[in-house]
Order: C-alpha cells, then sequence, then structure tokens
C-alpha cells in the first residue's frame, strides 16, 4: 500500500492588498540598506499563525472545516517595530505590537488544532512579518527605526490555510481555504 502524498501547510493572516503595499513599503526601505538579501513578494507576506508543515494531503478538507468552525474578528494590527527575527539566519521582519485578541486567535487555532490531532511545534508564538532573508549589510547596520520611522496600522481579519511549495525562486503559496 503506497503513502498517500503530502503537503506542506500553514494557517496565517493573509492581509488586502492595499496593506501589502503598505508593509511592502517598509520592505523597500530594507532593500535600500541590504540589496543582495531575498525579498519575498508582496503577495507572500502574512503572518503565520499555526505551522503543520508536511500533512497528509487527505486531511486538507479537515483543516479547511476546523478552520470554518474558528471564530475570526477582524484585527487591526499596529506594526512599530523593525529587526532581526534570526540574526543567524539573517531574516528581517516587522513585529506588532501588542495585541490579546492576535493571542487569543493564536491559542484558539492552536488548541483546535491539536484536538483534531495536528501536533504543532512548541516553540513561543512571535508574531512577525518576514520583510527578507539573507541580510547582510554592506554599509552600517540598518537600525529599526530606520526602517520603519512611524508605526504602520494594518487592518486584518483573513485567516488562510495556506500550502507552501518550495522553489527556488522562492516559496509560492496556494490559498486552500479561508475565513474573514
Amino acid at each position: 500500500m503506497g503513502r498517500r502524498p503530502a503537503v506542506r501547510l500553514f494557517f496565517a493572516l493573509t492581509f488586502s492588498p492595499a496593506a501589502r503595499a503598505a508593509l511592502r513599503q517598509a520592505q523597500q526601505r530594507l532593500r535600500a540598506f541590504a540589496p543582495g538579501a531575498r525579498y519575498p513578494g508582496e503577495e507572500t507576506l502574512h503572518l503565520t499563525l499555526a505551522f503543520l508543515g508536511e500533512t497528509p494531503q487527505g486531511r486538507a478538507p479537515q483543516l479547511g472545516e476546523l478552520l470554518a468552525a474558528l471564530p475570526a474578528p477582524p484585527l487591526a494590527l499596529r506594526f512599530s517595530q523593525a529587526g532581526p527575527l534570526s540574526p543567524e539566519e539573517g531574516l528581517w521582519a516587522l513585529f506588532p505590537e501588542e495585541c490579546p485578541a492576535l493571542f487569543a486567535l493564536q491559542g484558539e487555532l492552536a488548541a483546535r488544532l491539536e484536538g483534531a490531532g495536528f501536533p504543532l511545534p512548541r516553540r513561543p508564538f512571535r508574531p512577525h512579518v518576514t520583510l527578507a532573508r539573507r541580510v547582510t549589510f554592506p554599509g552600517p547596520a540598518l537600525r529599526g527605526q530606520d526602517l520603519l520611522p512611524r508605526p504602520l496600522s494594518v487592518p486584518c481579519g483573513r485567516v488562510s490555510l495556506l500550502r507552501s511549495q518550495l522553489r527556488p525562486q522562492g516559496p509560492l503559496y496556494t490559498e486552500l481555504a479561508a475565513r474573514g
């Protein structure tokens, strides 16, 4: 009996085109300081809520049902910090200000996933939007306030189940289900 194919899945807050354009402006400022980094496309900017990784393809409909039952209130995130997420990997990100509703949403999603038998990595939730990978600075290092001179308010109420396909030119995300 052969194994069922697996797909790489995760849940994320996805943004409207206008919100992605605002996030893209911070990304463009970073590009001026680190032109050799890898920059994800504007359409891929998101905030991961739960990463499932390789998941049997046959379980995707169950995840869609779980998402449909998830209370997903509209959120307004305010990004006021920018900086390295993982200096050893050269990841730079935007970080939202404290948002209890975001943590409640992520906690509810994680509890429902674990209750349905989807194990999640055991690490604290650190909300962020990744702007670039492999960031190195040929000149003076960038300070967070150079990248984000004033806070950025971004409405987001859409929670998406995304399939991630890794490619040499960058990941391709396909929305399988959404709420909000």
